[in-house]
């Protein structure tokens, strides 16, 4: 673990939900790349490295993510990959039918997200209404084909994507994006047919079977090798990562996931934790743990 990280820690006194607490994380974040990170999930090795060569190589872009892969109990039972469209034209074209970006994978510009506005509260949309938000103010998406995280799913996960809340969060995107231009009526008719039959009329063990059926297997994605300049300390823009915990956050998922961020070929030069509300003493127990393997820490 490398002890150049700075650990900033943000305390606020009620939970406020994801993105509210991701609009706090990324105005007190202290660079101008600002990398995306769940409580929960695992980066692999190589992903802030491959990224940030993705940006030195591609000044216009301004989001840089790749694919998940998902697995269920053991992090080594992978269940699927979810590819994503690696171009900002095809980008940009897939998010007129579903969020073609894998959210939890992205780094991004500080200056062109809060540009579009910034995260804003949306019902488990946070993400793809900030995308939207982006394109309408010309930004450039591009993402790498490597898997970059490693996601936890299963019947949790299916449970929370379905639901009347969940349809209606998902029905508002598409009629935004309808009153906006972006999709004629024939594809928003479409789109929410497709999204009464995913989350409406489908149960949950069936809707766990459908997002197993339309991810990738494992063994069916080439992934290209990763570049020897990215697996080292190379020269880089610093850069942030945004994060945030809650809680009913899992206390040994939450130490795997801040683990794997120092981990890295390339370690992050902050990490900005906010503490969305208040957190059992395990959850505190990991933040103390991480306070005192990162080289300077404030708390806010």
């Amino acid at each position: 673990m490398d002890h150049r990280t700075r650990l900033k820690v943000i305390r606020l006194k009620k939970n406020s939900g994801l993105g509210n607490a991701l609009r706090t994380a990324l105005e007190n974040s202290s660079y101008g790349l600002v990398a995306r990170m769940d409580s929960d999930d695992i980066s692999l090795p190589d992903r802030f490295g491959l990224q940030l060569r993705a940006f030195a190589e591609n000044n216009s872009a301004d989001v840089v993510g790749g694919y998940i892969s998902e697995f269920v109990g053991d992090p080594g039972n992978i269940t699927g990959i979810r590819t994503v469209e690696l171009e900002d034209a095809q980008i940009k074209q897939d998010m007129k039918k579903r969020c073609a970006m894998n959210h939890v994978s992205v780094m991004f510009r500080k200056d062109a997200v809060i540009r579009a506005g910034g995260y804003l509260d949306w019902y488990s949309n946070e993400d793809y209404y900030l995308w939207i938000r982006m394109i309408e103010s010309g930004c450039v998406f591009m993402n790498v084909p490597y898997v970059l995280v490693n996601v936890r799913t299963g019947s949790g996960m299916s449970a929370r994507r379905g639901g009347w809340k969940y349809f209606k969060s998902e029905q508002g995107i598409q009629k935004l994006m309808l009153e906006k231009g972006m999709i004629g009526t024939a594809r928003y008719l479409y789109n929410v047919a497709v999204r009464v039959a995913g989350e409406l009329i489908a149960s949950g063990p069936v809707r766990q079977i459908l997002f197993r059926i339309i991810r990738k297997a494992p063994d069916s994605v080439a992934s290209e090798p990763v570049p020897e300049e990215s697996l080292g300390q190379q020269e880089h823009e610093p850069f942030s990562v945004a994060m945030s915990v809650y809680g009913k956050d899992d206390p040994e998922w939450f130490d795997t996931s801040m683990n794997s961020l120092l981990s890295q070929t390339v370690v992050p030069d902050e990490i900005v934790l906010v503490i969305d509300g208040p957190v059992p003493d395990s959850i505190e127990e990991v933040i103390s743990k991480y306070a005192g393997l990162c080289g300077s820490v404030s708390q806010e």
